[in-house]
Formats: C-alpha cells, sequence, structure tokens
C-alpha cells in the first residue's frame, strides 16, 4: 500500500503488540519506506482518536480483533472521506458469521451499519472481503 502513496501521501498502521510493530518497522526500513508509514503501538480503539486529526481518509483496510469490528467501522465511516474506501478482511469470519459468538455479531454489525455509510460489495475471497465506497 505504501509503495503506491503520492508523494505527500502517509500511512498509519495500528499494531497491538510491540513484537509486531518491531517486524512491520523492520519490515518497513528495508523497503525504504520508513518515512512514509508510522507504526503505533496499542489497542486500536485508544490509537484511532489521535489520528482523526489527519483525516479525512482515502482509506481504511481493517484486519484486527473481530470483537471490535463494528466500532472500527463506525470510525471509518466518520473518518473517511466521500469516496475513500474502506476495506473489511474476513468479512465472512471464517465461516462462521451467523454463530452466536460475539465476535460473530460484532462482525454481522460491521456489515450492517457499513451498508449505511457505504456503497459496498463483498468480494468472495477465501475469507471475504468488503468492500465500502463512502457515500
Amino acid at each position: 500500500m505504501a509503495h503506491s502513496l503520492p508523494a505527500d501521501g502517509h500511512l498509519w498502521t495500528l499494531e497491538l503488540e510491540e513484537k509486531h510493530a518491531s517486524v512491520a518497522r523492520e519490515n518497513l526500513a528495508q523497503a525504504g519506506l520508513s518515512d512514509r508509514v508510522e507504526v503505533l503501538v496499542g489497542p486500536a480503539l485508544e490509537s484511532l482518536p489521535g489520528l482523526e486529526s489527519h483525516g479525512p481518509f482515502d482509506a481504511v483496510f481493517l484486519d484486527a480483533d473481530k470483537g471490535r469490528y463494528d466500532q472500527y467501522g463506525r470510525w471509518a465511516a466518520i473518518n473517511l472521506r466521500p469516496g475513500g474506501l474502506l476495506l473489511v478482511d474476513n468479512a465472512y469470519y471464517f465461516g462462521q458469521l451467523m454463530d452466536q459468538s460475539p465476535e460473530a455479531a460484532a462482525v454481522r454489525r460491521c456489515h450492517e451499519e457499513a451498508v449505511q455509510a457505504f456503497d459496498t460489495v463483498c468480494i468472495p475471497t477465501p475469507d471475504g472481503l468488503l468492500l465500502g465506497i463512502k457515500k
């Protein structure tokens, strides 16, 4: 994603654990992209409010803890520009989307709420990719 940024573009990635953030930073440095990508560490719901002043955003790629997908989707709906792109990975929730677990319910709510703010389609990748264009 960072390779396709315009000259003034910037990408933020959120990692819960420092060990994953360290791997990401190392890979970014090797790719020569450290100056264009910032890796934030900690719970995403705590990091996201700090990013809002950089918005509105062109795109949000969501691949995180499934039990909060609905909350992340709401954040994206508020912070993406009109015409902005929402990509939600694991949209089929590993074949368990209709289960009664709290995680499955959050992923379903993400789908249900996305159609309010986005023109959406679910792309049939092995575990589904919700694609939304903000209205």
